[in-house]
């Protein structure tokens, strides 16, 4: 009762622009990758587009890791929704979704056998709360999401310093083209939780190029001394967990068609 209470206050502390997702974190085999995105590219962002279509959800994505460790995951899946209710329902709703586009194809059996593999990719699955998300007003969408990840002890104080001190600052930075950014958001892990998890919070990072990522387009910072970097080290006190660059490989835009 007590953890459904703090979820509670937890929730209500934002209300505007809420959005809750999943992550499906994969390690998909070298010699296995290409069948994988072929299985994502003709089956799942087909049932994809028919649950965004029925409203069921508002996003869907897969991402692909930019280096890194092999042990790590290399791919990941995102599906987005508007409230809870339709949190709670998106796994019988996706999987509705697969079975109809399965059946339409005539050759289901052959499908599944297609996909033995395709379920053993998954290594990790969570839920998260985004309440707010800043746009460059300017942007035509974005190639790679840098993910900032950090294990804080209070996940809404987390959330509402990084909105109130770092929000402000990106968002008027973005828009007046001083940092060659497309999209920012911070978020927390709502399912699972703990101490047995080395991160619970993160934060993302859009850009259209290594070049924005990794040296702001050859530009100069813009001045940082308007952030309280003292109030947000308070909440994160040992830093980022790690940071990850991932690379956008097909996603559904705002109408509900497939881009990749």
């Amino acid at each position: 009762m007590k953890n459904i209470l703090f979820l509670g206050a937890f929730l209500l502390s934002f209300v505007t622009n809420a959005q809750y997702f999943v992550y499906g974190f994969n390690i998909v085999p070298g010699d296995e990758v290409e069948h994988y995105i072929q299985n994502e590219s003709e089956l799942f962002s087909k049932a994809a587009i028919k649950a965004f279509k029925s409203g069921a959800i508002n996003g869907w994505a897969i991402m692909r890791r930019v280096n890194g460790a092999k042990s790590e995951p290399n791919f990941y899946w995102y599906i987005g929704v508007d409230d809870l209710n339709k949190l709670e329902k998106v796994g019988s709703e996706m999987g509705k979704a697969i079975n109809e586009v399965k059946n339409e194809s005539g050759v289901p059996s052959l499908i599944n056998r297609a996909l033995e593999n395709h379920n053993s990719y998954t290594r990790f699955i969570a839920s998260y709360y985004r309440p707010e998300v800043i746009t460059n007003k300017n942007s035509d969408g974005f190639k790679y999401f840098m993910h900032n990840y950090a294990l804080v002890p209070d996940r809404n104080g987390w959330l509402n310093t990084q909105i109130e001190q770092y929000g402000p600052f990106i968002k008027k930075n973005m828009n007046n083209g001083k940092i060659k950014q497309e999209i920012w958001a911070p978020a927390t892990r709502l399912n699972p939780v703990g101490n047995g998890y080395k991160w619970n919070v993160l934060s993302v990072d859009g850009y259209n190029s290594l070049d924005a990522v990794f040296n702001n387009e050859g530009q100069k910072y813009p001045d940082w001394s308007s952030v309280d970097f003292d109030a947000i080290q308070k909440t994160m006190p040992d830093g980022w967990y790690k940071q990850v660059l991932w690379e956008r490989v097909m996603w559904l835009d705002e109408n509900g068609n497939l881009k990749m």
